[in-house]
C-alpha cells in the first residue's frame, strides 16, 4: 500500500495538472480569506476617571476600592485622568491607586488629567502606567476589532498642535479598515457641571474623530456621570456624530452641580462604565458601586459599514500567484 500511494503521487507529479488545481484552490482560499475582515473576539472593557482618593481613609475603604471590585480581572481597563489625589506622584500612586485599581496595571490604557501633572510633568505618570503607552501621554492601540485612541488634554499651544497633527496621521493611517473608533481624554468637550468648557481645546480632534467616523470619546474630570445622544464638534445633535460619556466617578470625591439637563443621562454616584465592544456594535453599562444600573443602551458602529481597504499591489501579486500555479512556469 506505501509504494501504490508513493507511483499514484508520482503520477500526479508527472501530469502536473491535479497538483496545480490543488494548489490553485488553496491559494483562491487563502486569497478570499485575506480579503475579508479578520475576525476578532468581542471585548469588554471598563472606564472611569478621577479615581484614588485616600487622604482620609484606608485605601481598601476607599471608594476607588468599591469600584474596582466591578471590574473583571483580566479585562481591558480605561482610565480617564487624574489616577490620583492630590496629586498623582510615584509615592501616592504607589500607595493610593495601587491596592485599588493598581491591580489592572497590566491591561490598563491611561491617559493624564489635571492631578496627573506633577510640577509640570507627567513623568511619573509615565513611568507608572507609561509601558503600554508606548511611553508617551498619546497613543493609538488595539483594543478587540476596534482602535483606541487616547489623547492628552493638558496640552496646550505647540505641544497640543503637534499632538492634532499626530492624530491627524494617525486616522489617515487606519481610514477605511473596518475598524470602529473609541477616543479617550480628561477634560471633557462637553459636560454641564462645574469645569464645563475647560475641554474646549479638544474641539479639533473631535472634529477629526467625527470626520474618521469615530463613535465613542469618554472623559472624565466631573466628578460624575454623565452621557450625551451623538453630537458634532459644534455640540449639536447629529445621528451619525460622536456620543460622548464623561465618567468621573472611580472614586474622588463626588460632585452633584450640574447647569443644565442637556444630557441624556446622569448619575452623583461612584461606578464604572462597562463596554461591550463587537465588531459592528457596540453596548454601554453605567454600573454603580453597589451594583445598580443607571444606564445602559447598543448602537451600531459607524466605521464597520466601510468596506475594508487593501493595497491594489498586494492584491495583483496574490493574483498572480495563482495564475502561475493554475498554468505553471
Amino acid at each position: 500500500m506505501q509504494a501504490r500511494g508513493i507511483a499514484d503521487g508520482a503520477a500526479l507529479g508527472a501530469t502536473g495538472w491535479p497538483l496545480r488545481r490543488v494548489a490553485l484552490c488553496c491559494l483562491a482560499g487563502l486569497l478570499g480569506a485575506w480579503l475579508a475582515p479578520a475576525a476578532i473576539a468581542d471585548v469588554t472593557v471598563y472606564a472611569a476617571g478621577d479615581i484614588a482618593e485616600c487622604q482620609d481613609a484606608d485605601p481598601a475603604a476607599s471608594p476607588a476600592a468599591q469600584t474596582a471590585r466591578l471590574i473583571s480581572d483580566g479585562a481591558p481597563v480605561l482610565v480617564l485622568g487624574d489616577a490620583a489625589y492630590p496629586l498623582a506622584d510615584r509615592a501616592t500612586l504607589e500607595a493610593c491607586y495601587g491596592p485599588t485599581w493598581g491591580r489592572f496595571r497590566s491591561s490598563t490604557y491611561a491617559v493624564p488629567g489635571n492631578h496627573d501633572y506633577v510640577a509640570g510633568s507627567a513623568s511619573d505618570f509615565l513611568a507608572y502606567f507609561g509601558a503600554r503607552n508606548g511611553r508617551r501621554t498619546y497613543f493609538r492601540a488595539p483594543l478587540g476589532d476596534w482602535w483606541l485612541i487616547g489623547l492628552d488634554s493638558e496640552l496646550a499651544d505647540r505641544a497640543l498642535a503637534r499632538q492634532q497633527a499626530w492624530l491627524d496621521r494617525e486616522l489617515a493611517a487606519i481610514a477605511g479598515d473596518g475598524r470602529c473608533v473609541i477616543a479617550l481624554w480628561h477634560r471633557a468637550l462637553f459636560s454641564t457641571g462645574l469645569h464645563r468648557g475647560d475641554g474646549a481645546r479638544m474641539k479639533p480632534a473631535w472634529a477629526a474623530l467625527d470626520a474618521a467616523g469615530a463613535d465613542l470619546v469618554l472623559s472624565g474630570h466631573e466628578h460624575f456621570y454623565e452621557a450625551f445622544e451623538p453630537l458634532d464638534a459644534d455640540g449639536a445633535a447629529r445621528a451619525a456624530g460622536i456620543r460622548e460619556f464623561v465618567v468621573g466617578t472611580g472614586g474622588a470625591r463626588l460632585r452633584d452641580l450640574s447647569w443644565s439637563a442637556r444630557h441624556r443621562a446622569f448619575a452623583r454616584e461612584y461606578g464604572v462604565l462597562e463596554l461591550r465592544l463587537e465588531r459592528d456594535r457596540y453596548y454601554w453599562t453605567f454600573r454603580t458601586s453597589g451594583g445598580e444600573v443607571r444606564d445602559q443602551g447598543e448602537a451600531p458602529c459607524r466605521r464597520a459599514a466601510q468596506p475594508v481597504k487593501r493595497t491594489a499591489a498586494a492584491t495583483r501579486a496574490t493574483i498572480s500567484s495563482i495564475r502561475v500555479a493554475a498554468t505553471g512556469p
